[in-house]
């Protein structure tokens, strides 16, 4: 409920942006010199080729996949909440000769995409920014079409919280009770959400991430 008050007075389409623009500059180009091909090589595998696939990146931040998907042949829909990233997704793409398709919003205003869901969703680092867990991975489901597939890769929870602020809020989330702002998740936990839905899981996870694989 906390997080879903946020949102209604801090919207992206009004202007709102929660990454600073010294940080989109920074991040990006670490990320774009840093593009994991021979993960996107594996998927392009798994899904049986993304020539013509609809591919939806879901937290896409930068845009360095999709456009790493569309170079591949995939119909790419790129979907983050700071505009900032999506401007520079754009024209990095546009100077690639990419045509991508940006949508600007939560991770939850992808429910607009419910009705013509995708062949691949590709959800990369960026679960602990849902506002529910449990909604969230109901939405992952939904977002993929029958036989179509889904990645999810997760940063994990490796700290010690420090204020008391911080000691309650990780409180409140390990416990399930309430998600208060972006906790990562503990190990597990986004396994244990995604196991509740009816699709096939091939769990990748490492060390330092949480990963799986899916077909619905």
């Amino acid at each position: 409920m906390i997080n879903e008050i946020h949102a209604w007075f801090f919207r992206p389409n009004n202007g709102w942006d929660p990454v600073p623009a010294a940080h989109v500059e920074q991040y990006a180009a670490h990320e774009w010199s840093h593009v994991n091909e021979s993960l996107v090589t594996e998927i392009e595998t798994w899904v049986g080729g993304l020539q013509g696939k609809r591919v939806l990146d879901l937290g896409g931040g930068p845009g360095q996949y999709s456009a790493a998907f569309a170079r591949r042949g995939a119909k790419v829909t790129w979907h983050d909440v700071s505009r900032r990233y999506l401007e520079l997704a754009s024209a990095r793409s546009k100077s690639a000769g990419l045509d991508i398709h940006y949508s600007l919003g939560y991770l939850e205003s992808a429910e607009r995409f419910v009705s013509d869901p995708f062949d691949l969703l590709f959800n990369r680092i960026c679960w602990n920014y849902s506002m529910s867990d449990s909604r969230f991975a109901s939405l992952l489901y939904r977002l993929v079409k029958p036989g179509g597939y889904g990645f999810v890769d997760t940063d994990l929870y490796t700290g010690t919280p420090g204020s008391p602020i911080r000691r309650a809020q990780r409180w409140l989330y390990d416990r399930r009770i309430v998600k208060i702002g972006h906790p990562f998740p503990r190990r597990g936990v986004m396994q244990s959400y995604m196991h509740r839905l009816p699709i096939q899981i091939v769990d990748k996870s490492t060390t330092t991430n949480d990963r799986i694989f899916f077909r619905k």
